[in-house]
């Protein structure tokens, strides 16, 4: 601003709790948020590519004074600061980010939430660290390779579109040109981002309008305007040949499964093969929903999540 303040405009969820500041194993400066106030095992959330926390919105809300929660804004995301070394931007360096989070907060173990690109997270996470994870929640996202299904068809058996068949020819080229090319392309993409036209385009292309408030969804689109897109595209490299579909059969906590029938990102027969892998999981399809479903039908969530809990905790 004129007068030298700096306004971050990414999400505006963060009501209370603790901000904490860290360093990563190798010196890069995270910011976290921790409520401590409550009882039961803590959650900890893990965003989607490209996210700072706005789609846990009503999670927050809900369970905040009830137990404790933690929130990460991951290495290039929100304030967190980008790493010097782009290879970096793995899923599991951010596993890495997080357990150094835990310790900075004095968990020992949680259940762990993860949207999108963090089902691939937590997944990660039950991997790497199996005795920190108390429960499982994978809300809208597949276990493996998501350029794979990104717009796929609606059912498995199905050709794949030519959306989807496009992307996987050019997604290599794409993410390479974006790193490459970040300065250049930054102020059209910051136009972008910031205009109606972007809003329009994604509510109605990718959400269900009838669902979604625009204070919920807008706090997105702020943060992709303000994001080095580099991050977003060698992350986006990594998830692309990322797997976590040999620990399904492996997992013995509870562990929720939440899909959207009208999620173009992660089809719901992606959702259900997810579901079906896991032991004794359980199974939420919201007909209506899209990819952003815990901000589109946060009660639904939200009373399966104290089903999922009642389970962790006893």
């Amino acid at each position: 601003m004129p007068d030298g303040a700096r306004i971050h405009g990414g999400s505006s969820w963060f009501v209370g709790g603790v901000e904490r500041e860290l360093r990563a194993a190798d010196g890069t400066r995270l910011i976290a948020r921790v409520w401590h106030e409550g009882e039961g095992v803590p959650l900890i959330m893990c965003d989607g590519l490209g996210c700072d926390g706005y789609i846990w919105k009503y999670v927050e809300r809900r369970f905040a004074g009830e137990r404790p929660l933690l929130h990460l804004q991951y290495r290039g995301h929100g304030r967190s600061e980008v790493p010097r070394d782009l290879d970096t931007l793995r899923v599991d360096v951010l596993v890495d980010d997080l357990a150094r989070t835990l310790d900075d907060a004095g968990i020992e173990r949680a259940v762990w939430l993860g949207h999108s690109m963090g089902v691939q997270v937590a997944l990660e996470a039950y991997r790497r660290l199996p005795e920190r994870v108390r429960g499982l929640a994978l809300l809208c996202g597949a276990c493996e390779r998501p350029i794979d299904t990104w717009h796929h068809a609606a059912f498995p058996d199905e050709e794949a579109p030519l959306g989807n068949r496009v992307m996987q020819r050019i997604f290599d080229g794409l993410s390479r040109g974006v790193i490459d090319n970040w300065r250049t392309l930054k102020p059209v993409w910051q136009r972008l981002m910031r205009s109606g036209t972007a809003y329009r385009l994604a509510v109605n292309g990718e959400l269900n309008p009838d669902l979604v408030r625009p204070d919920d969804f807008r706090p997105y689109l702020l943060h992709l305007a303000e994001m080095d897109m580099r991050v977003f595209a060698r992350l986006a490299r990594d998830l692309s040949e990322h797997s976590a579909r040999d620990v399904l059969p492996d997992i013995d906590v509870p562990t929720l499964v939440v899909g959207g029938g009208r999620d173009r990102f992660a089809p719901l027969w992606v959702i259900e093969e997810l579901h079906a892998g896991i032991p004794e999981a359980e199974l939420l399809p919201l007909v209506l929903a899209s990819h952003a479903a815990p901000i589109e039908e946060p009660r639904l969530i939200e009373r399966a999540l104290v089903r999922l809990l009642e389970r962790v905790d006893g």
